[in-house]
């Protein structure tokens, strides 16, 4: 039992924390019979604040183990609650029995939040690398595997994500838990192209874990066929009788028809040809063009093109001309200005897929927006470097206005995330040698300056060599090719090797140059699976059209696979926006629908080793 100094500072602590949320506002908690399920339900749930609360209630009314436990458990919720120095401070005040497995066991969940929070995955992972032994509770056995389900998300392990959770859902018994789980399960796996699924489950072999790979595979395969989708789905239920499965997400599969597939008649492209967009519209024209001759269409499935010009009412214009030649869908505009400018207009009263980010609310719900945007691929390289476990940022980014663009977005998600930047440096784009934002980025003149005083206050030579500072766990780099190739040597040259660099897609042209890139070996950066065809496990359309790729398909890249995926996804949008877990395989990305109708891209992470771009995660 816990001595009564012990259990009187306890109390203290976890008074003071509470009453320092007095202001927050509480959800209203439904009660059920056993006070320490509805704990663990508010746990399991996410609901952390509410969860400390209640195991706290529950060990004033207890002593011995049982209070121990629930220390051990209010601990717990105060790490996920990101209150990690307060968890620690009563880990401190508890006193375990060393015969009692199950608070060994507490312990070890504990820290693993701990160091989960801290983003330190692989932490966790060690400290719960022993399985369970002896009689532990279901509720802290399905934590355990959401644990390392959670650690294997960060490490990228797709697999293994949804194989922990897997093993979890045998240890819950809520039925929203157990939706919840399924639905984690599913969007896990979602995130693996077709190829990679079919090839892995051979490894995985015909067990429950298969199963949920089999079915994903099918459902992303005939994502655009309903008809083939519900016999593919009742032939792997005859394979799987057993599955545990939820009816609802089969139900999900099987009532898909054909109705719901967007398959417009007469489709109106708008796009800027006769303006300095006037490339960028005809790359995206051609993979438009390349998508509709690749895939199965209704012979009399019209696209007309209309030029959108270069100012928002000739974009207005067009689109109205569109409506009044019967156009049942458009795509387009492309320019920001353009698509406000008919949003301040009026409605969009026919399904529109603008082709950029601009309105962000009271969107109508006729228009759907996607794009190719350097502010969102900023925004991935926080999220990507968050979950990788870093904390102190620095940024060198060119001057102008894109660099501030690409670093404002940066640093926004990176802020809000927990994160901070602890220098930023910009560069002349112009210019050839970057060493003097360089050595300030990371402190080099510094350096020097405190050997200069040394030297002065000693009055005799000394042997130095320049120390860079040590607190930066990574580089966030802006840059285009010229300049990356050239900024990464002279990182190397002043002391930095070590120091993980991470970038948008901008410093990779696209096409192989292993000669050149090499000094780009160690950069990381995120792009879309077209351009990484030959790097990642995505084959998509590109082989099949390769011969075929239009000069300005080939010259710019993106914005033909922008064009391809423009006109493919329509058939999905209604799926996607029923079914908020569901992803389209596109050319630009794992792409999925948020609640304001944005396309949101889930780029491909890769690393340059000897010049070429290797694939950083599994199953790409």
């Amino acid at each position: 039992m816990m001595p009564r100094r012990l259990f009187s500072l306890w109390v203290m602590i976890v008074t003071l924390l509470l009453a320092g949320c007095a202001g927050v506002p509480e959800k209203e908690v439904v009660k059920e019979k056993d006070p320490v399920i509805e704990a663990e339900r508010l746990f399991a749930s996410g609901e952390y604040r509410s969860a400390t609360e209640a195991f706290n209630e529950l060990a004033k009314e207890s002593s011995g183990p049982q209070q121990t436990s629930f220390l051990l458990r209010t601990a717990a919720a105060l790490a996920r609650d990101d209150r990690v120095h307060q968890s620690r401070q009563i880990l401190e005040t508890v006193q375990l029995d060393p015969r009692n497995v199950q608070q060994r066991f507490l312990l070890n969940l504990t820290e693993a939040h701990i160091a989960l929070m801290e983003r330190r995955a692989e932490d966790a992972l060690r400290i719960l690398q022993q399985s369970p032994s002896g009689q532990i509770d279901h509720a802290y056995l399905a934590d355990y595997h959401l644990l390392r389900a959670d650690a294997r998300t960060m490490l990228g392990d797709r697999i293994d994500t949804a194989s922990e959770l897997v093993n979890r859902e045998q240890y819950l018994q809520n039925p929203q838990l157990i939706e919840e789980n399924q639905q984690a399960i599913w969007e896990a796996l979602a995130r693996m192209n077709e190829r990679t699924l079919a090839r892995m489950r051979i490894a995985v072999g015909k067990n429950v874990l298969g199963g949920w790979m089999e079915l994903v595979q099918i459902a992303k395969t005939y994502q655009l066929d309903p008809e083939v989708l519900k016999r593919r789905v009742d032939e792997w239920h005859q394979s799987y009788p057993d599955h545990p499965v939820q009816e609802n997400i089969l139900k999900g599969l099987l009532e898909r028809r054909l109705e719901d597939i967007i398959l417009p008649q007469r489709l109106a492209v708008l796009l800027p040809f006769d303006s300095r967009f006037g490339q960028a519209a005809e790359a995206i024209r051609d993979g438009i063009i390349a998508a509709y001759y690749s895939r199965p269409h209704h012979a009399d499935q019209r696209i007309r093109f209309y030029d959108s010009g270069s100012d928002p009412a000739t974009a207005l214009a067009a689109y109205k001309q569109a409506l009044a030649e019967d156009s049942d869908f458009v795509i387009g505009p492309l320019n920001k200005e353009s698509i406000e400018w008919i949003a301040d207009k009026g409605t969009f009263p026919v399904p529109t897929l603008a082709l950029n980010y601009t309105l962000e609310q009271d969107a109508p719900d006729t228009l759907y927006q996607f794009g190719l945007s350097p502010e969102e691929e900023a925004r991935q390289v926080a999220e990507r470097t968050w979950l990788d476990g870093h904390v102190n940022s620095a940024a060198l980014i060119p001057s102008g206005s894109w660099g501030e663009r690409v670093y404002t977005a940066f640093q926004q998600r990176w802020e809000q995330l927990g994160g901070q930047v602890i220098e930023i440096q910009q560069y002349n784009a112009e210019q050839q040698d970057f060493s003097a934002p360089i050595q300030d980025l990371l402190n080099i003149n510094e350096s020097r300056r405190r050997a200069r005083s040394l030297r002065q206050l000693l009055s005799q030579d000394i042997k130095f060599e320049p120390r860079r500072r040590k607190d930066m766990d990574f580089i966030f780099l802006a840059a285009y090719p010229r300049q990356a190739r050239q900024i990464r040597p002279q990182l190397k040259f002043y002391h930095a090797a070590d120091v993980p660099v991470y970038a948008t897609s901008h410093v990779f042209a696209g096409g192989l140059n292993q000669e050149r890139d090499r000094d780009m070996d160690g950069l990381m950066f995120g792009d879309m699976p077209w351009v990484l065809a030959g790097s990642t496990a995505h084959r998509g359309l590109r082989p099949t059209i390769e011969p075929y790729i239009s000069r300005a398909g080939n010259s710019l890249q993106r914005l033909y696979a922008l064009g391809i995926d423009a006109y493919n996804i329509i058939a999905a949008l209604n799926t996607l926006k029923a079914y908020p877990y569901e992803r389209y395989d596109g050319e630009t990305g794992s792409l999925s629908l948020d609640p304001q109708q944005r396309v949101q891209r889930q780029l491909t992470w890769v690393k340059f080793r000897s010049g070429r771009p290797v694939a950083l995660d599994e199953g790409l």
